[in-house]
């Protein structure tokens, strides 16, 4: 391969390396946006079960600490909508582009394994109780084969660990007075 010819695969390569890293800086700017509207709902929660705010239907009697929750769980899967099924598919295509230059010139320039080198050591085995929790929200295909925690594996953990949290909480705030039922008005 001539000099010339190997310049501009290096190019090429940094280009789609580039592009790969825009989608990961992404993909990270959605995650640091979704804990910061995570930790403010939290903090919502507090401030509405200080103020003892709710919604009467009837005799019924729900609070507004109690429905954050779901408010949550909704928000959680449209960030994890965008993070996995939108800005995800964009990186993998970088990377498996990155993967076919790379493999293309393995011979002539073994230094281009930038994205092979990274996959190779991504995939995670989880550890006693993250193994549990990815058991019971994980269905990605990886996972389930090998038991390893790949890209998408460890996506889905991230924001159904968190829909979890949610769902828990608006059961504990249910159960602890945040859904209530008036006695009925008894006729003399």
């Amino acid at each position: 391969m001539q000099d010339e010819d190997r310049k501009h695969v290096v190019e090429v390569w940094k280009a789609v390396v580039d592009v790969q890293q825009h989608f990961n800086d992404i993909s990270m700017r959605i995650r640091g946006m979704f804990v910061t509207i995570l930790l403010a709902l939290f903090a919502s929660i507090g401030f509405l079960l200080d103020k003892k705010l709710s919604l009467g239907f009837g005799r019924l009697h729900v609070t507004f600490a109690t429905l954050i929750p779901l408010f949550g769980i909704f928000g959680t899967w449209l960030f994890y909508f965008i993070d996995r099924f939108w800005y995800h598919r964009l990186l993998v295509g970088s990377v498996n582009h990155a993967i076919e230059i790379e493999n293309k010139y393995k011979a002539e320039m073994p230094e281009l394994s930038l994205s092979a080198a990274i996959g190779a050591v991504s995939p995670y085995k989880p550890g006693c109780i993250v193994n549990l929790f990815a058991k019971l929200l994980v269905r990605h295909d990886k996972y389930r084969k090998t038991g390893q925690l790949h890209s998408e594996g460890k996506i889905e953990l991230f924001y159904k660990a968190v829909m979890l949290v949610l769902f828990v909480t608006m059961i504990v705030l249910a159960c602890t007075g945040g859904v209530t039922l008036d006695s009925p008005i008894r006729a003399s």
